[in-house]
């Protein structure tokens, strides 16, 4: 349970921050400016980058201090195996923060290209974050069972994938090419999202100061690809 609700909160937590950046920077203009030197996919790279750094220590704190809460504790106290984490864990939680934290930092992107301001964009997150949440819902099953076709489905999908299989590899040990597979179709994904999100940086650059319609906004995304 600690793993799973850990690394929700770390991974919404960070995204939401390229959110807020992008919002703020189209309202006073900042994105324009930047968009004259650099690609959109640059940008939000180099953004991707650079808020990534923050929840990256974030999470490598608490999962190491876990780790050696855990240990630490089991041997005073004598705790089952039940109680204690893999080791793999530590590298396993850097990778899927990573993948995680790309994929719905982008999505956040998109969003904040797609928005006029932050005001407008909670009910869009909360369509973005269904995937993150529903794992949630069934942490009791993914727990109990790790290896269940349920369980199994929510690790492999990409966008619900980074707090699965982190609570699957907390639970029981996982063959070593599942969450390689995971961390594989992760990647893509957010290969993928960035592009995509990138075309709405140029799709929204062209539409500054024009009240936001979807079908204006789709066509001049075509007309960017």
């Amino acid at each position: 349970y600690g793993v799973t609700f850990l690394f929700y909160i770390v991974i919404l937590g960070s995204a939401s921050l390229m959110l807020s950046s992008i919002t703020t920077e189209k309202q006073n203009r900042m994105m324009e400016i930047l968009l004259t030197s650099i690609t959109p996919t640059e940008m939000l790279i180099g953004k991707i980058t650079a808020l990534g750094l923050a929840g990256l220590i974030q999470t490598v704190v608490w999962t190491l201090s876990g780790f050696l809460l855990l240990k630490l504790g089991g041997n005073t106290f004598n705790l089952s195996h039940a109680f204690q984490l893999p080791a793999s864990i530590l590298v396993w939680g850097v990778i899927f923060f990573l993948l995680g934290y790309a994929i719905y930092a982008s999505l956040m992107a998109g969003v904040g290209a797609l928005v006029p301001s932050l005001r407008e964009a909670s009910q869009a997150t909360t369509l973005i974050m269904i995937p993150l949440i529903i794992p949630l819902m069934f942490v009791t099953t993914l727990i109990e069972s790790p290896d269940g076709p349920l369980a199994m489905f929510f690790s492999f999908f990409p966008l619900s994938a980074p707090v699965s299989m982190m609570t699957r590899l907390a639970a029981t040990q996982v063959p070593f090419w599942q969450p390689l597979i995971s961390a594989f179709l992760q990647a893509l994904t957010a290969w993928l999202i960035v592009r995509t999100s990138a075309k709405m940086f140029r799709a929204q650059n062209l539409l500054t100061g024009q009240k936001f319609s979807l079908r204006e906004y789709i066509r001049a995304i075509g007309r960017q690809g």
